[in-house]
């Protein structure tokens, strides 16, 4: 037996991840002009090819040709073709004859409003609209200019179509890729002109998904499909119980199996280097490995929830939002104000005679992405080359940065098609792994998680506890609501200046932006440190959140004898944005038609990732608790829909995924260990229980725009609970809902 001695693996610890990963907090001022550092490669490329680099963002070729540079991964949310659409309206090319070029880890391509390169948290299209707007219309007033002094004609008679400029009084016309070496020289505009509405030929329109092809036909490139010469697969096996070590292994034990090449220690766990995945697979399993358990061994759902329970009963909070007075409400009202005791006093019954209180629990969940966490890397004299599927190329460069102390201009992080994200991509950790691998073997390495590893070493969605108490006058009107909050951080591994001791922003997603007419209001929260690693997950916190907000609106709605879409009206009364969406819900999910025999309507609404969004959720539960959904009502304004078609799919699949998480998901842990292993046991919504969808978009013109990658299934949940409860007059306030027997038909 030997013990691990490997000082470039142990520096690599988990706490030293967090360590490396706050180097990110320094600031970079951004560029649109040329792209430096690992952009240097990209440059040369141009060169080469006789490409003219108008910015960072656009070259032209002689032949006319537009290469348009794609910041975003592309997840399946489409923004590989949103975005350089953007580009290309207000450039005037011919989107025929663009081509795509993923970026490389550059500030460059930071995103302008956090100043970090990554895909995540619907910031795509929100954040980069403008941007890409005004680099396409610098680029378009250049190659105006150039051809209007070739032609010695004002600008102002000039402009752009299918990669042209055209004078228009004379109906003279050169091609982009005919001007633009003199364009280029000419240097960009101050405040270049942006097109007005009425000129967009590709911005709000349905657009063929471009990546959409090579999907179909095997040719697109995913971190799976990617192949070196002489490279090796890996396989890793880590600490089942979190924050454990490797204590001992026997690589004598597989040394002369067929086609391995090396036994590499990795933070954490072992990994085995092989000819094949298969080969690597199969010696990982016969591999004799002895691990240190360590300080999370007792961890179960049980201890959780007790911790949880224990935090949420505790005396002091941090008080993060407050409106009109948020002493309304007692600060220590207690657990037992629950449904089955009705009212309760409060205070003062003079002002308020009546509070109501609840609790609603949201789980754990994994990301189970339909492509395992994998990564292909080289590690040589002349630096790291990194290829992977994901989210996070500048948090991959500086974790390899950190890990192997170089400069960034010797780590280059090359982004493939990602098969499914939800967040888990933005850390490195199956990154640094693949290039420790390589660098230990002396050639290229992949690293492929098996879907158990995958599932089973997750960094998880947090499960949320949340406690909301509402103060009602004699009236029935609703005077206060008092909220509180558990949740371990979500932002720890993907942005670590952004939280602290006692905060982080993303757990309060959902409650401190209600749109709700409420004259006092108070959120509290307690951050909780749990052993289980936590991060972000599709919806973040609007999930939790909205699913505890929304199903306790409901129950206002009920308590008071009042119809739930009026009853949110009310709340909503002056807010013209919210009141339209919910008038096109109403209509559009026949809210006012009798119902069949059996069936029932929820409905849920909220603000998430900057769009407006409702759902209604017909359903009817027969005796046995199983569910048929009969149809989903989806309304949403994202302020501008950029494609249409794209916006549409994207809301489609947050329901099924939304459903998906209503009804099945859901993470547990024993003896410090995940309990899940695979599909078998953390199940996905099946065909024949997806139900029949119909999504309306509304432009209201509000910018900045909206986010529609994550928001779809936000008011899912809350929408199916509440129709469950119209329906059977029984509540569940904690998901996933087979927690109370229901299963979908």
């Amino acid at each position: 037996m030997s013990a691990i001695k490997s000082a470039a693996v142990n520096d690599v610890s988990r706490r030293d991840f967090i360590r490396i990963s706050l180097l990110a907090g320094g600031g970079f001022v951004l560029s649109a002009s040329l792209p430096s550092g690992a952009a240097e490669a990209l440059t040369a490329a141009a060169q080469r090819s006789g490409d003219v680099i108008m910015n960072a963002w656009l070259r032209i070729a002689g032949d006319n040709t537009v290469t348009i540079i794609v910041s975003q991964a592309e997840m399946g949310q489409g923004v590989q073709t949103t975005l350089p659409a953007v580009l290309a309206n207000e450039l005037g090319a011919d989107w025929n004859g663009v081509k795509l070029e993923n970026s490389p880890a550059d500030p460059a391509y930071r995103n302008p409003r956090i100043n970090w390169q990554f895909t995540g948290n619907s910031e795509s299209t929100t954040s980069f609209f403008d941007l890409l707007r005004r680099m396409g219309a610098s680029a378009r007033e250049m190659l105006v200019q150039a051809a209007a002094k070739r032609w010695t004609v004002s600008a102002g008679e000039c402009d752009s179509r299918e990669s042209k400029i055209i004078h228009k009084p004379s109906g003279k016309t050169v091609t982009f890729g005919e001007i633009a070496a003199e364009a280029a020289k000419i240097g960009p505009p101050q405040s270049p002109r942006l097109r007005g509405q009425k000129e967009w030929t590709l911005i709000g329109k349905p657009l063929p998904r471009v990546e959409v092809p090579a999907k179909v036909d095997g040719s697109a490139v995913f971190g799976m499909d990617f192949i070196l010469p002489n490279m090796a697969y890996a396989a890793v096996k880590q600490s089942p119980v979190f924050g454990g070590t490797v204590e001992s292994f026997d690589d004598s034990a597989v040394k002369s199996m067929p086609g391995v090449i090396g036994v590499v220690p990795i933070p954490n766990g072992i990994a085995v280097a092989a000819s094949s995945f298969w080969l690597a697979q199969r010696a990982l399993e016969a591999l004799p490995v002895k691990f240190s358990d360590g300080a999370n061994a007792g961890i179960s759902t049980k201890s959780l929830l007790a911790q949880y329970r224990a935090t949420l009963d505790a005396k002091e909070w941090l008080l993060v939002d407050a409106e009109g007075n948020p002493d309304a409400l007692p600060h220590d009202y207690p657990n037992n104000y629950l449904a089955k005791d009705k009212a309760a006093p409060a205070r003062d019954p003079e002002i308020l005679p009546t509070i109501y209180t609840q609790e609603y629990e949201s789980p754990f969940m994994a990301h189970a992405t339909m492509e395992p966490m994998n990564c292909t890397a080289s590690v040589t004299a002349d630096g790291v080359d990194i290829w992977a599927p994901t989210q996070g190329q500048e948090m991959t460069q500086i974790v390899i940065c950190g890990a192997f102390n170089l400069p960034k201009d010797k780590v280059r992080v090359n982004r493939t098609l990602v098969g499914g994200g939800f967040g888990r991509r933005l850390v490195a950790d199956f990154a640094l792994q693949a290039a420790l691998v390589s660098k230990q073997i002396g050639r290229p390495a992949k690293v492929i998680w098996s879907r158990d590893e995958d599932i089973q070493h997750d960094i998880y969605r947090p499960a949320v506890l949340n406690r909301i108490t509402a103060g009602i006058d004699a009236r029935g009107k609703l005077q206060a609501i008092a909220h509180r909050v558990v949740s371990p951080s979500i932002l720890q591994y993907v942005s670590p200046p952004s939280v602290t001791d006692k905060y982080d922003p993303s757990c309060l997603e959902g409650l401190v932006e209600t749109h709700y007419q409420v004259p006092n209001i108070r959120v509290d929260f307690n951050l909780l440190k749990i052993g289980v690693p936590t991060s972000v997950l599709r919806t973040t916190g609007y999930g939790p959140n909205t699913f505890a907000f929304e199903s306790f609106i409901d129950e206002l709605a009920y308590n008071k004898g009042q119809d739930p879409l009026d009853y949110r009206l009310e709340l909503l009364a002056g807010n013209a944005r919210a009141l339209k969406l919910l008038g096109v819900l109403e209509t559009k999910s026949d809210w006012r038609q009798p119902l069949k025999p059996g069936h029932a309507r929820g409905i849920a609404f909220t603000e998430a990732f900057r769009t407006f969004i409702a759902h209604v959720v017909e359903l009817s539960v027969d005796a046995n608790k199983r569910v048929t959904i009969h149809k989903v009502t989806c309304v949403a304004d994202p302020g501008i829909t950029l494609d249409p078609g794209i916006t549409t799919n994207s809301m489609e699949g947050g329901i099924a995924w939304g459903l998906t998480c209503a009804f099945k998901s859901e993470i547990n842990f024993e003896n410090g260990r995940t309990v899940q292993r695979n599909f078998n046991d953390y199940p996905l919504l099946k065909m024949f229980e997806m139900p029949k969808i119909e999504v309306h978009l509304i432009d209201s013109g509000v910018i900045p725009l909206g986010g529609t990658g994550e928001v779809g299934p936000v008011t899912v949940l809350p929408a199916v609970t509440n129709a469950i409860f119209a329906a059977t007059n029984q509540r569940a306030r904690s998901l996933p809902l087979s927690r109370h027997g229901y299963t979908l038909s």
